[in-house]
């Protein structure tokens, strides 16, 4: 049933609209009654009704005012307003304020019942669709990270259903545009604390950075754990990867400052075309591994980890990541990179601030929880997978740098 409310300065006027007409007969409740529009609007912010009958002139807030309030206060009501012939300039005036329409008096009661009734229909059917919008604006950010996530993971084929998905996010890509995905990892941290508020955190810095910059942003969720996934669009294709780049540093620093350690953040290759950006997503991982081990925080794709670093850290880095899951120990590879075991270890702490098995059990980590989101992979078997071959030990080592143990690691985000 809809909600009216009558608001007139004349007692017999009010009696009249709401006595004379059977509204029930219409499917009208009359919620109240007010003499003046500050009385009115009162009532209207209680009640919030549908409808509101409304005189022009009136003591303390006219009809006029009345209007503007409630459009100030975005309540989604019709407003029909009552005027005489001597006030026609003022009820034009009403519709310029957002009243619905306006009747002549002396009113006819048949006239005003129905155009209470068709006015109220319309309200309705618009609270309808605002409520659907607010349902389905909401739903939007849900549907948004799941495409990206399938899109990202390669998980959906379908070209027709891509488009469609594209269409209705408004992601078309444009000539001469391109997309990157970044991956931003967390070294291996056992405060679940930070990491469960550092999404919207991360969020806010990165809307921050992104108003100075050419790139747009498209979209930014929490993939794993410790590991967030964003995606960029360029409309300056030469200028891509050097503006990617700069992004990735100073959200690098933000997380220094923030959070105590940096982000190390890889970089895919810009892709030109949506079926190619599974593959790009894939690099950017792989780089952002890459950087978890480099003194350089922000790697693009196929970049060599620690780049800047002597050859002898980048060959052991390099070694770390072929044999990982070996037996692995700072005496082989000091032997591949032809120095003594010592100079190594010195080498490291002095290049990277990290020790030699710090690295490497980083290294396995990272893989480990790699392969703990794929549900092809056991949990029980992952650990022997990445170089521990005591699984009980592998538990607590990776219970300790992520805040969970491996089985409820693969739950969460397998």
């Amino acid at each position: 049933m809809l909600k009216a409310l009558v608001v007139d300065d004349e007692y017999l006027v009010r009696m009249g609209i709401t006595q004379t007409i059977d509204w029930a007969e219409h499917g009208v409740e009359i919620i109240g009654e007010a003499s003046n529009g500050k009385e009115g609007l009162e009532l209207a912010l209680q009640h919030r009704p549908d409808v509101i009958i409304t005189d022009i002139r009136m003591p303390f807030m006219n009809g006029l005012e009345l209007i503007e309030k409630i459009r100030e206060q975005d309540i989604l009501v019709g407003i029909v307003v009552l005027s005489g012939y001597d006030e026609f300039q003022y009820a034009q005036a009403a519709l310029r304020y957002g009243a619905s329409t306006y009747l002549l008096k002396p009113i006819h009661t048949e006239e005003l019942a129905d155009t209470v009734r068709s006015v109220g229909k319309e309200i309705l059917e618009k609270k309808l669709h605002s409520k659907r919008y607010t349902q389905l604006s909401g739903e939007i950010a849900s549907i948004s990270k799941q495409f990206w996530q399938d899109l990202l993971h390669g998980q959906l084929l379908d070209a027709e259903f891509v488009a469609g998905k594209l269409k209705l996010l408004n992601l078309q890509l444009e000539s001469g545009e391109a997309i990157m995905p970044l991956s931003l990892a967390f070294p291996s941290d056992n405060d679940t604390e930070r990491t469960a508020q550092g999404t919207r955190a991360l969020e806010d810095a990165a809307a921050d950075l992104m108003q100075a910059s050419s790139l747009e942003q498209l979209c930014l969720f929490r993939d794993s754990h410790l590991e967030w996934v964003m995606v960029l669009r360029s409309r300056e294709l030469v200028h891509a990867v050097d503006n990617a780049r700069s992004l990735g540093k100073q959200l690098s620093e933000w997380s220094r400052q923030h959070f105590g350690q940096p982000l190390s953040i890889g970089i895919g290759k810009p892709a030109k075309d949506w079926h190619r950006i599974a593959a790009s997503y894939r690099q950017a991982v792989v780089a952002a591994q890459r950087a978890l081990t480099s003194v350089e925080h922000v790697l693009y794709a196929e970049e060599e980890a620690g780049a800047r670093c002597r050859r002898e850290i980048r060959e052991a880095l390099a070694y770390i990541r072929e044999h990982y899951a070996a037996n692995i120990t700072v005496e082989r590879v000091a032997s591949a990179v032809f120095v003594s075991p010592t100079h190594l270890m010195h080498l490291f702490r002095k290049d990277l601030n990290k020790t030699f098995y710090e690295c490497l059990t980083e290294y396995r980590i990272e893989e480990a929880k790699r392969m703990l989101r794929n549900p092809m992979y056991r949990v029980y078997e992952v650990g022997n997978q990445v170089g521990f071959t005591d699984s009980k030990y592998f538990s607590q080592i990776f219970k300790k740098m992520t805040g969970m143990p491996p089985s409820e690691y693969a739950k969460n985000y397998g």
